[in-house]
């Protein structure tokens, strides 16, 4: 470095100091500073929000052949480290981490893995199995919780849930619900919705009780359906429950030409198990809100600049038109429909890397 200072740096010394930033912020800063930083980093919209793909998978099946994509025109593909052998199917994104099973139908093998550090955690399997979340980063919490998804009958599905130690899965919530769309995690509680608009919540915070308590919000479909108040009902055609600094959000995204595509709301639940919907959150300041099938969350544009500041970005799949991501500025009410390629057949989610894990030497 003597010669030409820190432009000089070697470019695999550069890789590898970049692979340890932990905000996008952070990689804007370091592509910014020369011509040669540039060419030997990543460029910084590579680094959050991901998006997980699948092909020929719905459904209560696990997703199929899986992908990670830039959500961006295109939908570029991402080169990240090698998934575990023999686990190509892929059954939750959260937390950034990754569930992956050996088997779609019948699965023998469940890992979680984190792609940034290659780190594998198995988790007791359970068959069948459609979508694992978990509540943590367990590189960073020794109290993490993992909820596991089953298929009940016909068109239901139960939960179990897990905790590091235990060595079966315990039953959560056996009376059965359909397809679960979104599950947060919040204040020891966590927040579950189905494809039929059913809320569960279960309260882990029970003391000495190691079994949480279940509240079931019937028919919030209903609830979310008077909010349209046109001359012709838009329904909603996705709800999900997302945190967004420490607060918890409904998010409605409504059908046709509706005059606001999307809206978010503070819930509020009655003593007698009812969802109500009063106060409508306009602002959400620098945060955007990610939602779609399995996790949803909430990025700061100040820490992520890639992302646009007031948003809500959505990979729900659409009814009769081909695959996109939606984005809804709160504030202009705009819609930015970003193409996805016609080769992807299934479902799809969102994925928030985790920061970079710092090996200890």
């Amino acid at each position: 470095m003597a010669g030409g200072g820190w432009s000089s740096l070697p470019a695999d010394l550069l890789r590898d100091i970049s692979g340890r930033l932990s905000s996008d912020a952070d990689h804007l800063h370091i592509h910014q500073v020369c011509t040669h930083w540039r060419a030997s980093t990543s460029r910084p919209a590579a680094c959050r929000p991901w998006v997980v793909t699948g092909r020929g998978r719905s459904g209560l099946e696990p997703i199929g052949e899986y992908s990670l994509r830039l959500p961006c025109g295109g939908a570029r593909k991402l080169e990240v480290a090698a998934a575990p052998a023999g686990l190509p199917y892929c059954c939750g994104a959260s937390r950034g981490w990754l569930a992956l099973v050996d088997h779609a139908q019948s699965p023998t093998r469940l890992v979680l893995w984190e792609p940034l550090s290659s780190t594998e955690i198995s988790l007791p399997c359970l068959s069948p199995l459609t979508r694992v979340f978990i509540s943590d980063d367990p590189l960073t919490s020794s109290n993490w919780i993992a909820i596991a998804a089953q298929i009940k009958g016909e068109i239901g599905q139960k939960t179990l849930f897990w905790r590091p130690g235990d060595a079966t899965w315990t039953m959560l919530y056996e009376r059965g619900t359909c397809q679960i769309d979104t599950l947060v995690f919040n204040e020891g509680k966590a927040y579950y919705i189905d494809t039929m608009r059913n809320i569960i919540i279960c309260d882990f915070n029970t003391g000495s009780d190691p079994s949480p308590r279940c509240t079931r919000i019937f028919h919030a479909c209903t609830v979310v359906n008077k909010l349209c108040r046109c001359h012709r009902l838009h329904p909603a055609r996705g709800v999900h429950l997302v945190v967004c600094k420490g607060e918890l959000l409904l998010v409605v995204l409504y059908l046709g030409s509706h005059p606001w595509p999307a809206e978010v709301y503070k819930p509020v639940w009655t003593p007698n198990q009812r969802l109500e919907l009063h106060e409508r959150v306009r602002d959400l300041g620098d945060h955007s809100l990610f939602v779609g099938r399995g996790d949803a969350f909430a990025l700061s544009a100040k820490e992520f600049p890639a992302i646009k500041r007031n948003c809500i970005y959505s990979a729900d799949i659409p009814w009769n038109k081909s695959y996109w991501i939606s984005v809804f500025n709160l504030e202009s009410d705009v819609v930015e429909e970003i193409p996805y390629p016609d080769d992807i057949l299934g479902t799809y989610a969102w994925f928030c890397p985790r920061k970079p894990f710092l090996k200890q030497s």
